[in-house]
Formats: C-alpha cells, structure tokens, sequence
C-alpha cells in the first residue's frame, strides 16, 4: 500500500488548495475547506504559508451569514510566469512571437516580428527585456522546426541553432529551465486540446510550408509521440513520389497523390481518429478528391477524418500555451510519491 510522509502530505494538500484556489480564483478559509474537504486548521496553515510566499494575496472581508467577516484570499496568478518564444513561415518570411503567460495560462504579453538568419542569441533581445519586465518568470518554451534531444538540435531549419549551444545559451544566461518543442508537435498538441478526448486519442497532423519539408506530429491519449531521438515526425525523408520538394503545389492531382500516399501510411501503422493538414494551398476540392483516393487506397476498411486548416498559428499558440502552463505546473511544489 502506498503512503506519503507528512512532507509529501503537505504538498498534496497544498497543491489541492492551490488547484481550487486557481479555479476559483477567489474565497474564504471555510469555502476553501468545504471545497477541499481539508480541515479548518490545514487551511489555515497552508493559506498562511501561501500568503507569506506571495502565491496568495489577501482580499476583501466578506459577510459571513450574520456572523463575522469572512476574509477573501485571491490566488496570485502573477505567481509564476513563463516565456513562448515560437515561429513559423508566413508569406515567405520567418515570422516569430513572444509571449507571457501567467499562472493561469492567460497571455499577458505579446511581441511579434519577422526575423532573418536565426541564430543563437536572435531572440536576447526580447527575453532580456521580458525579464526586467517581468518577475517571476520560471520557464522558457521554445516552439520551433526540428528535432531536439538531451539539449542538442540536430535537424531544424534554422541552420544557425543546430548544436548544443541555442538552449544552453539561453539556460545559462537567464537561469531557469528552457524547453524546446518542434513546431507540428505543438500545432498537433493544440488542435487535440480542442477534440473530445473521450471519443478522439490520437491524432496525426502535418504541415506543408512549401520553403521548407513537411513536419507531423502525433498526440496518443494527450501525450505528444516524440520516438526514439524524438525523430517522430520527421515526414520529409519519406521516399514519396512525388515528394514535398517535386510536387506542384497549384496542381490538385499532383497534391492528392502526395497526401494520400501520407495519409494511407499513417492509417495503416497508427489508425488515427483524426488526420489535419495544415497547408496555404489546401482547397476543399483537394479535400473531395483526397477522401475519394483514400477510399480507394484503403478498400473502405478505414478512413479518419480528414480536415484541412490554412495556417497553423491558431493551433500552434494554443498548443505552446499548454505546454508552457504544463511547465509552470510541474513548479508549483507537486511531489511524486511512490
């Protein structure tokens, strides 16, 4: 049978209190105890120590059924912080973002900007300015092409960060964690946030720059399916035909054949739920004859359904925000216990 010490013991029942808290985002000792079913007195001493650590600001009182008042304590979603820096071709062009997320998962910054040969301290700028901005920032996410293991970039199309030295730069310089994320690894990872995870556990999408070979992600069951090396994904060493570099991309049956080459490969090994194609050229008569060719690959055994989005920045943010809250989370004190 499992126990937790009472170090552990204190954690989980503060990390419940802060769960109910950030949900709530504000109320008093009792409602917090009718909330967590934690006693009165466990309450109170873990509300003291949040208090004093600046995780929670004292309110308002508040009537408290005829009796006295009841004060009010407010979760401090300033608390923690966390930088996204991510980026993708738009018009041709590298076009990146920066934000700031608090401990909510809320944006309460943004930059945006074109930049031209990326390379290791392109983005010093932004994240030294963030960081005299803004306290408490606790983790920096990056969200860019590639693929990345143990701090080492070795496939990525900004030829100016492959190596060991992009994150390292940034983890020595500003002294908190720096995480990397592949950029359909996120646009996947936030495309399945949005799908019912009840009838919908895995997820295949790829995307079709154009400048640049096609990347694809797979979530399984909410985790992101990374594969030895974290090389998953890597879609354009595939030997198609046509492939990525060949096809035109203004011809429809051309465009077709590529896809449902992809498509009948990822049906066969994984049998997705759901198959995204993120591409500018994706038109809804490509879609017809796509589903129609699949058809016929297949025999009618199987066919996810396939869906077709222009751009990935939609998906792409959502997925680096959850990713970074995630990151956030993991720093608030929860202890694995065995």
């Amino acid at each position: 049978m499992l126990k937790a010490n009472r170090a552990q013991m204190k954690e989980i029942n503060k990390n419940l209190l802060r769960q109910t808290l950030k949900e709530y985002r504000k109320a008093t000792k009792p409602e917090l105890a009718a909330l967590t079913h934690l006693s009165v007195v466990t309450v109170n001493s873990l509300i003291s120590e949040m208090v004093a650590s600046g995780e929670v600001i004292e309110g308002d009182e508040v009537p408290s059924n005829g009796g006295r008042p009841s004060r009010q304590y407010v979760y401090n979603g300033n608390y923690r912080k966390a930088l996204i820096i991510y980026g993708y071709e738009h018009h041709n062009k590298d076009l990146f973002h920066m934000l700031i997320i608090n401990a909510f998962g809320e944006c309460i910054e943004r930059k945006t900007d074109y930049f031209s040969n990326v390379g290791i301290n392109s983005f010093d700028i932004w994240i030294e300015n963030a960081f005299k901005v803004h306290e408490n920032i606790c983790a920096i996410v990056f969200g860019l092409p590639g693929a990345e293991e143990n701090g080492v970039i070795y496939v990525n199309d900004y030829s100016g960060i492959i190596g060991d030295k992009f994150l390292s730069y940034y983890q020595s310089k500003y002294g908190v964690p720096v995480l990397y994320e592949n950029d359909i690894n996120a646009t996947v990872y936030g495309f399945y946030t949005k799908q019912n995870s009840h009838t919908v556990q895995t997820v295949v999408g790829l995307y079709y720059p154009r400048i640049y070979g096609p990347g694809a992600g797979v979530v399984i069951k909410e985790e992101i399916y990374k594969g030895c090396k974290n090389f998953a994904g890597e879609v354009n060493w595939l030997p198609l035909k046509p492939s990525w570099n060949e096809v035109n991309y203004d011809n429809p049956e051309e465009v077709v054949l590529m896809l449902s080459q992809i498509i009948v490969v990822y049906s066969c090994v994984l049998a997705p739920e759901r198959i995204v194609f993120y591409g500018d050229f994706l038109t809804e008569e490509i879609l017809e004859r796509l589903l129609l060719r699949v058809q016929e690959l297949l025999k009618g055994h199987f066919l996810p359904h396939i869906q077709f989005e222009k751009s990935i920045e939609k998906d792409f943010e959502t997925g680096m925000i959850q990713i970074a809250y995630k990151e956030l989370q993991k720093r608030e004190g929860i202890i694995e216990w065995y």
